[in-house]
């Protein structure tokens, strides 16, 4: 192999590109995660790319009516759809570029109106819209819509293999029955709630290329659930933890907001996915969130000589205000 192949390879094939592989975690952080179960009730639609839109840690179910919604909502027929086990990802290729639009392309509204129309057959099928974010600095990477199942159409076999996976993980002397999984998880959230009774509301932060930050008057126990769900799906790991005027600071290893290849920007949803859900757990909710982003798609665009004059790690891409669910 030549020095030219391999210096290409290294800049179109950087680390954090690789398929995932196990989460640097600890005996007792493992042991840990027996407490949180693999999200069950929080699924994501990401729009990628300038054409593509994935759905990430959802049920079969949902493929059907979302390629029904996106063929009678975008001018261009689906070019092609992936399905990935990791994650139970499911992705769409579209014709044109819905998320980069132009007069060749077609006019932007016709992209927030397919936009509107993924998130209204969502909630017809019982998925109601959380979260509208965007933590990449890629300009390639728009935004993901979160939401959370609020009934409608079962679950049926994905909420079963869900149950299983959580079974499996929990280990033959300590699995959960299927049937008792839901008061399970209902004493998980009244004794993690009691927890953190003190508590009405604090913030979450995410900041230059791998940096989240919460407010430190939280209990000890969400800190630990919010580093349990990093854990669990960014296989990186924590590079370090800090704590400084008043906040804990978690710093990721690699660069989680300007990732690189299909796993590592799946992972970090993944992250959010399992954050929510484990705050959920601790009787919080998320109640307003704030961004420097557009809408739908695309990223708000700086100055040249302000980019420059922005610090890495000051910047904020995101930030959320979690509140104790009354």
């Amino acid at each position: 192999m030549s020095i030219g192949v391999e210096i290409a390879q290294l800049m179109f094939n950087p680390a954090n590109s690789c398929p995932p592989k196990a989460p640097t975690q600890t005996l007792a952080q493992r042991q840990l995660q027996l407490h949180y179960p693999p999200p069950l009730t929080i699924c994501c639609i990401h729009l990628h790319d300038t054409d593509k839109i994935r759905v990430i840690n959802a049920p079969l179910s949902l493929v059907v009516p979302l390629r029904h919604t996106i063929a009678s909502s975008w001018n261009q027929p689906i070019q092609q759809e992936i399905h990935k086990t990791y994650c139970g990802t499911h992705e769409f290729k579209l014709g044109g570029k819905p998320w980069d639009p132009s007069p060749k392309t077609g006019p932007a509204n016709a992209s927030t109106n397919l936009v509107l129309a993924l998130a209204r057959v969502m909630e017809q099928c019982g998925w109601s819209l959380i979260l509208a974010s965007n933590v990449s600095r890629l300009r390639k990477e728009n935004d993901s819509l979160f939401f959370e199942w609020t009934g409608g159409l079962e679950a049926g076999p994905w909420l079963a293999w869900q149950r299983q996976q959580q079974a499996r993980e929990k280990g033959a002397d300590q699995t959960t029955p299927v049937g008792e999984v839901s008061e399970h998880r209902h004493n998980n959230e009244s004794a993690k709630a009691q927890e953190a009774a003190g508590v009405e509301s604090f913030t979450v932060e995410f900041s230059g290329y791998d940096i989240i930050r919460v407010t430190t008057e939280i209990p000890v126990a969400i800190l630990t659930a919010l580093r349990l769900a990093i854990l669990r799906h960014w296989t990186q790991g924590i590079e370090h933890e800090s704590d400084k005027k008043g906040v804990h600071e978690f710093r990721l290893t690699g660069f989680p907001f300007q990732t690189w290849g299909t796993e590592t920007t799946i992972e970090i949803s993944m992250v959010i996915i399992q954050a929510l859900e484990n705050m959920r757990l601790h009787g919080y909710k998320l109640y307003s969130e704030s961004r420097h982003r557009d809408a739908v798609g695309g990223q708000a665009r700086m100055q040249e000589k302000d980019r420059k004059k922005e610090k890495k790690e000051k910047l904020t891409i995101d930030s959320w205000v979690l509140r104790r669910i009354q």
